[in-house]
């Protein structure tokens, strides 16, 4: 037997834990998945689509500086919606039952004019009817992202970032609801898995911390929390909206609409795990970039200040317009992070230096200078369970150009899942990141998340070695200790620098 802490989430989900340590028994010879198990693989619009240039992050790929070698979507890239057919093949050439994919927003409706009138554009509609089509012909599941990152330039525009942008402005809440409203009503007949918005603490953090995201702020804590917290709010009036809208049970499992969020969960370490400070300075990462946010949507608490109480003049406990805002939990784990109360740039608020990649550890790496840690997929499912609602890993994969390593990536995670769920963690599916290789937003073509190469003159998809073992952990249902073992150890990566 081993021992590993175990913590539950305090009362009303403050920043307060209560930790023990518990004996966690010896990992088992096997674990099995479910006949029902979503088995998948994710996309997003932005990333595998050419055409919109109409979105914030149109304006800012030819922005010059902002995108790593001047790389483009539209140049290069999956052009996913003129290659449906051949990509639907692919995920039922590896027998996935399961597709994740975003409906853009700026397609649908490229100006506001059009969105005023409801007025939607016809060739954008006509491309995801075919694609629901082609995935309901192949018995594939369909979720469908509402909002995965991009937005129409009519509510974000880069070139402006003096101004209030996106989910800075109360617009966006409202038009953003509209919009659930009518893609519910549109498509509800075709799918039952809706997920509201991809990665809402991300946004901020790229876009007004770090700088890399539009409108490419640095350190604009004030603005990075306003965004969080219209997301939240967005993505309460958007479940309300997909509820009002989708009143078909597409897949017949009794249930006209499965609606949840997205969040993007790190295992969160302290710099130095003996240092009190470093403790406290990971909890309160921790807090706000993985808890704050779910806190809102399943219980109603309403943090204002982030500071992890509930006491602040503008708190407040089970707001009924927030509470109960999510049927599942969607679930994207990557990797670790560190963070110190020392050694690097303060986050204001947080009050920490947080280290996302090139951590000091002696895990193996991958193509994005990411660790590659599983047993952290183990403690953010461990968290996740607390709010007591399904969960579906909606993303999991890393960077591996030579597809060296992915196998074994695979292998080890979802040995976790099992064992997540062996512990009774309701964990209802798995979508790796990626079906294909994408345009990785700020870092361009370098890295290479895919399934399936794509070449850049022709677009042709070229399957990597490790989507058959995915098909073989798919087609048995089970997986063993041994398979793991078996697996090569990792190579060394080939770093996107």
């Amino acid at each position: 037997m081993i021992r590993r802490a175990a913590c539950a989430l305090g009362a009303v989900g403050t920043l307060a834990v209560a930790c023990s340590s518990e004996p966690t028994p010896t990992a088992p010879a096997e674990v099995t998945f479910p006949r029902a198990f979503l088995w998948g693989s994710a996309t997003a619009a932005f990333q595998v689509e050419k055409g919109l240039a109409a979105t914030d992050w149109g304006i800012w790929v030819r922005t010059p500086g902002k995108i790593k070698g001047g790389e483009d979507p539209d140049r290069g890239g999956a052009d996913a919606l003129a290659n449906i057919d051949a990509d639907v093949a692919l995920l039922t050439a590896s027998r996935q039952n399961a597709y994740r994919f975003s409906i853009d927003w700026a397609r649908i409706y490229p100006t506001r004019d059009a969105f005023d009138r409801d007025q939607p554009d016809p060739a954008g509609v006509a491309a995801y009817d075919k694609l629901l089509a082609a995935l309901r012909a192949a018995n594939i599941t369909p979720m469908v992202t509402l909002q995965h990152f991009t937005l129409p330039d009519w509510l974000s525009d880069p070139r402006k970032p003096e101004a209030p942008q996106g989910w800075e402005r109360q617009e966006t809440v409202d038009a953003f609801a509209i919009w659930c409203r009518r893609a519910s009503e549109r498509w509800g007949g075709q799918v039952d898995w809706w997920a509201t918005i991809n990665e809402p603490m991300v946004s901020p953090l790229a876009g007004y911390i770090q700088g890399s995201f539009p409108p490419g702020l640095v350190l604009e804590v004030g603005r990075a929390l306003a965004v969080g917290k219209n997301e939240a709010i967005g993505h309460a009036r958007c479940y309300d909206a997909i509820k009002e809208g989708d009143k078909v049970d597409a897949d017949g499992d009794g249930r006209a609409s499965w609606v949840g969020i997205v969040k993007h969960q790190r295992a969160v370490e302290p710099a130095d795990p003996s240092d009190p400070a470093d403790q406290a300075a990971a909890e309160r990462v921790r807090y706000v970039n993985n808890l704050w946010f779910l806190n809102v949507i399943t219980r109603g608490d309403w943090d204002d200040d982030f500071d992890g109480k509930l006491d602040g003049p503008l708190d407040r406990r089970a707001d009924p317009a927030l509470a109960k805002r999510s049927d599942y939990l969607g679930i994207n784990y990557y990797s670790a992070l560190i963070a110190g109360g020392t050694g690097g740039v303060r986050v204001p608020v947080i009050d920490a230096v947080i280290r996302l990649d090139n951590l000091p550890t002696s895990r193996a790496k991958t193509d994005f200078r990411w660790d590659i840690h599983p047993s952290g997929l183990a403690t953010v499912l461990d968290e996740a369970r607390a709010y007591g609602l399904p969960i579906v890993i909606t993303e999991n994969g890393l960077a591996d150009s030579k597809d060296a390593n992915r196998s074994r990536f695979l292998l080890e995670h979802l040995f976790e899942v099992g064992r997540a769920m062996e512990r009774g963690i309701d964990v209802r599916g798995y979508f790796h990141w990626s079906l294909l290789d994408n345009f990785e937003w700020s870092s361009g073509y370098c890295p290479r998340f895919g399934f399936h190469a794509v070449d850049p003159a022709t677009g042709a998809r070229t399957a990597r070695p490790s989507v058959r073992v995915y098909e073989g952990i798919i087609s048995k249902g089970r997986l063993s200790r041994a398979d793991v073992d078996a697996a090569p150890p990792y190579a060394e990566p080939s770093f996107c620098d």
